[in-house]
């Protein structure tokens, strides 16, 4: 597909670290033959022996930095529910810490699920990581199925991490996508949560969650009708 229609899909690749230098070359021959330009990582894949790995593990940090040299920068790594047989641990967002502070210039990790239903975890390493994001799928489909406890966790994520680094994600291959992104739109924060946190979620703020965020992600144009207007001087 990204052979047939090169300027309609951008194209992300995946990688193991215990593939060792077969699955460094591998990622060499993706970027050159398709441009990569983001992975998705799942560090709790059970292989063999092996429960899992992390990305402060020695071989992680390998590829790690492959992907700075590559300019491969957008880093998406699941974090978030299990399935049995795997270990909810190896889906724990701590790892995210020392990497992202070590490759604070060069790489950005969009931690997919904003590790539920370690929130807090999440939040705590986000707010002080700028190269930190949090991807929504999971929790996006409570805006249906329990919209207050989506508001709850969605205005936790506003406060500490903020409109600027969520993206929307839909899960799409289980379902299609418009029905989340219509709820979306209409969704209301609660007047409630509003007063005790000073926290809302306004239309520009949907904008940015909903596409123009994963834009900036990866460089693409926005057209000018699509773009916000510029934000107002603070005032001093």
């Amino acid at each position: 597909m990204k052979e047939r229609h090169p300027d309609r899909f951008i194209l992300n690749s995946c990688w193991d670290p215990r593939d060792g230098e077969a699955g460094l070359r591998k990622l060499e021959e993706e970027v050159a033959r398709w441009g990569i330009r983001g992975v998705k990582l799942y560090t709790a894949e059970w292989r063999g022996s092996s429960k899992g790995w992390k990305l402060t593990d020695p071989e992680a940090r390998r590829y790690l930095d492959k992907c700075a040299e590559l300019g491969v920068v957008n880093i998406h790594v699941h974090k978030g529910p299990t399935i049995w047989p795997l270990n909810k641990d190896a889906f724990d967002a701590s790892d995210v810490d020392d990497v992202a502070t070590e490759y604070r210039d060069s790489l950005r990790f969009i931690v997919e699920h904003c590790g539920m239903p370690r929130i807090d975890d999440f939040c705590w390493i986000a707010v002080q990581e700028p190269n930190v994001y949090g991807g929504l799928a999971v929790l996006m489909p409570f805006v249906h199925a329990r919209p207050r406890y989506f508001a709850e966790v969605l205005s936790e994520l506003l406060w500490w991490v903020g409109e600027d680094r969520l993206t929307f994600a839909s899960d799409y291959a289980l379902w299609s996508p418009r029905w989340l992104i219509e709820k979306f739109v209409d969704f209301q924060m609660p007047e409630d949560i509003k007063e005790q946190k000073g926290i809302d979620l306004t239309t520009e703020g949907k904008r940015k969650i909903l596409g123009l965020n994963a834009a900036k992600l990866y460089d693409l144009e926005v057209p000018a009708e699509l773009q916000l207007a510029p934000a107002a001087p603070a005032a001093v």
